[in-house]
């Protein structure tokens, strides 16, 4: 007599597939500032102490009298971002390893809450309305085409650019891990390093740097789902396809040149999670992940954009 088997495929207990981004730069890029209160001023000096002054005396003349210091502020309003979801006892019990109900959730809703931030930055700061030094690239400029582009230029007449408006050259690039890859092997970039006949490319950060006139890069990999509810998924990269040279000291000092400021509140951690018992439906439990952050533009002449950088 033959027997039927019934076959039950289990889920895998230690195993479980999903793509939670990494790669976020949006927490690294400006000096951060923590702050008591949601609003304030930063305050921010003029160039009037530049201009060169006639400071001749002579004899028993007296020193000149000049006004070098004006004085200016800048609000800053730190904002509330939070996103919820309910657990309920149907969740508990019926989610199995490798699944887990509160921490997917929470690892769901902190996803999403940092991802809208880094692509809210990116959109801000790659607006060549708000960046206004800049430009667009098309066709054989843009850097994909090893033959018809010259970054090299492009990169000094971005730094050059800088040092003229803001005073100092710029410390700081940001790209796509797209664009990085794509410079890493650009035949013009190797040659400018001495690398164009004994070296095939894959040029490391510090390399890179370099040969961008920085001391650091910052290649963003992060990925975001560029569709709406019900459609198709259509992964987009957050920093897109351009470039972004700026000024951007790790730490905020007085009397410093930068492009912009992270604030925050004092003892605020980003993306801080709450759990609270809720009651609809019973026995279940909220699940809120929270954000406060402001970033503050202080100097949009710190900044330049290469618009477009790869096909």
């Amino acid at each position: 007599m033959s027997q039927t088997k019934a076959i039950v495929d289990k889920l895998l207990t230690n195993v479980s597939a999903a793509y939670v981004p990494t790669g976020y730069i949006s927490e690294s890029l400006f000096p951060q500032i923590k702050v008591m209160q949601n609003s304030g001023l930063l305050g921010k000096y003029s160039n009037s102490h530049l201009r060169i002054q006639n400071s001749l005396m002579g004899g028993k003349g007296k020193a000149r009298r000049v006004e070098v210091i004006q004085r200016e502020t800048t609000n800053y309003n730190v904002e509330t971002h939070g996103l919820h979801d309910v657990v309920t006892p149907d969740d508990y019990d019926n989610v199995e390893k490798p699944f887990d109900a509160e921490k997917d959730t929470t690892m769901g809703l902190a996803t999403a809450l940092w991802l809208g931030k880094e692509v809210s930055l990116s959109q801000t700061l790659t607006s060549t309305s708000i960046i206004t030094q800049n430009v667009t690239l098309s066709g054989s400029d843009q850097y994909s085409d090893y033959t018809g582009s010259d970054p090299i230029d492009d990169f000094r007449n971005a730094v050059n650019t800088i040092r003229t408006a803001a005073g100092i050259p710029p410390d700081t690039a940001v790209m796509d891990w797209a664009v990085a890859d794509r410079l890493r092997f650009h035949p013009a970039i190797l040659s400018s390093l001495g690398y164009a006949a004994n070296r095939a490319g894959n040029l490391s950060d510090a390399e890179l740097a370099h040969a961008l006139g920085v001391k650091r890069i910052l290649v963003a990999s992060a990925t975001y789902n560029n569709s709406n509810e019900g459609q198709a998924d259509n992964m987009s990269a957050c920093w897109g396809k351009d470039i972004l040279f700026l000024v951007a000291p790790k730490t905020a000092m007085p009397y410093q040149v930068s492009a912009g400021y992270y604030i925050t509140k004092v003892n605020q951690q980003p993306r801080k999670v709450f759990k609270t018992p809720v009651n609809n439906p019973p026995e279940s439990n909220q699940i809120l992940v929270q954000d406060k952050y402001d970033y503050l533009l202080s100097n949009t002449k710190a900044a330049f954009l290469i618009k477009d950088a790869i096909a």
